[in-house]
């Protein structure tokens, strides 16, 4: 039986996002490395959070919450909004509180933001994650725009390293023995 992967979700809806391209190089180097990684777009489709609806959950919500049970832990990467975070992605965690999915779970954050950038997206995720009793870690992989390609993926040399090492530290940390 294969080790249970590491879940990544990122905290942005937009397409070309920083956030979501630092998780998919994170997905590059964990299979690189023998580690599995979903990356989740449960967020973008996940119904508001409606507490009437525990009892009898939407299936998007259904399936999200097994994703989030069946995780050997959760990496995520998170924009700071309105100096807080991002609706959509609140609302994801926030559909895990009553089944506590994510309780107790191993957490990773890629922080892709530089110098003071994000501090309030970091004090607001120690809150939300400190309620569900996580391992928070956080990694500082600051992107630049010379770090991305053409296409708005990652490609500096020095960034991808930083991803890899993070990547497989986590892994490390939680558990899962990369194949390299």
């Amino acid at each position: 039986m294969s080790p249970a992967p590491i879940l990544a979700i990122s905290g942005s809806l937009r397409t070309s996002s920083v956030n979501t391209a630092a998780l998919r190089a994170a997905v590059s180097a964990g299979a690189a490395a023998g580690i599995a990684i979903d990356l989740s777009d449960a967020a973008r489709s996940l119904p508001h959070f409606d507490p009437d609806l525990e009892a009898a959950p939407p299936e998007t919500v259904v399936r999200f919450d097994r994703a989030c049970v069946e995780a050997a832990g959760l990496l995520i990467s998170v924009p700071e909004y309105a100096h807080g975070i991002p609706g959509a992605f609140k609302n994801a965690l926030d559909w895990t509180v009553g089944t506590g999915s994510l309780y107790a779970k191993p957490v990773a954050v890629l922080d892709v933001a530089h110098g003071s950038r994000g501090g309030y997206v970091r004090e607001a995720l120690d809150h939300v994650f400190g309620a569900m009793q996580s391992d928070v870690v956080r990694y500082a992989v600051p992107v630049t725009a010379a770090d991305r390609d053409a296409d708005g993926e990652l490609a500096g040399p020095a960034v991808l390293e930083a991803v890899r090492e993070a990547v497989t530290e986590f892994a490390r940390r939680i558990g899962l023995h990369a194949a390299v």
